[in-house]
Parts: C-alpha cells; structure tokens; sequence
C-alpha cells in the first residue's frame, strides 16, 4: 500500500518508476511497431529516410529562363521521414558593409509517396502558394549518397536538383 503524506498517497520510488515505465512501454509500443530488423527493412525499402542538403539545382522561371540555384546563393535542407517531407530554403544576400545574412526563399512540407522511378510530394504547408492536395512529380536516381530529382510538367522539364545526405 502507498505511503501517507501530508494527506496525499505516495508510491515508493521503485513503484513511482515502474508505473511510469508501464505507460512508456505502451507508448512505445505503439509508436515504435517495427522492430530493429523491420526497421532496417523499412530503411532499405526506402531510400528517403533522411537529411538531405541541396548539392545543386535550377528551375525554369515563369519567362522559360533557366534560374541556377548557385548564382541564385540558394541553400536547402530536406528531412524526409517514413510519410513526410520537410524542407526550408534560404538566400544568402551580400549587405552594402560586405557582411552576408540569410533571407528565407521558401519552405513546405506534407506527405509524399514513391515508386521505383518517382518521387511525389504533396505539399500541404508551403510558402509558395500550392494548394493543399496538388502534387509535385519527380523523376529520381539514387547515386551513392546522392538523389537526383527533376519535375516535367506537361512535357516541360521544370526543375532539376541533386540532393546529397547529410545522415
């Protein structure tokens, strides 16, 4: 039986901990439900799974002229979970007193799916006005450590980028 203090019941300490690992175990459990070798099965099913920093890339603007984003100083990170993607890009602007500051460009994230040759992702929070359910299709090679993307839209190609892992 707990001991009394101060009128309120108190567990022992090795009591207080094993029902605090009770629920904690049941938590995990239900966030965790692979195992260790279901979870290295996931990773190997998914090459994603991960932290990406943007290598390279270019995107055709709305005049069908090439923006690279090196002349642009763009910079980006990508995490990429087991349903989601996350990424934020920034602009690195050169000041008058030769002193350089980063400038957000965009950001988005939702969910995405793959198959054996392309990557989507469905943007459900983004800064550059895509509504909610719209998609964005990549064609995608793994190369080592690095994804290569590029997004054709109605037999246009749109964008290009080289993503390398940061993880």
């Amino acid at each position: 039986m707990p001991k009394r203090y101060q009128g309120r019941y108190m567990l022992a300490p090795s009591r207080l901990l094993l029902s605090a690992l009770v629920p904690l175990s049941l938590i995990l459990s239900l966030l965790l439900p692979l195992t260790s070798t279901a979870l290295a099965s996931e990773l190997m099913a998914n090459p994603f799974i991960g932290s990406w920093q943007l290598a390279s890339g270019k995107y055709l603007d709305d005049k069908y002229e090439w923006q690279d984003y090196k002349n642009l100083n763009l910079t980006a990170i990508k995490v990429i979970s087991f349903s989601h993607f996350s990424f934020t890009t920034m602009k690195e602007i050169e000041q008058a007193d030769g002193k350089k500051r980063q400038e957000f460009w965009a950001a988005g994230s939702g969910r995405y799916e793959f198959t054996d040759s392309q990557y989507i992702e469905y943007p459900q929070l983004n800064s550059f006005g895509v509504t909610p359910g719209e998609s964005f299709v990549f064609e995608y090679q793994m190369k080592g450590q690095q994804l290569h993307t590029k997004r054709i839209e109605q037999g246009v190609l749109k964008e290009v980028e080289v993503w390398q892992r940061l993880d």
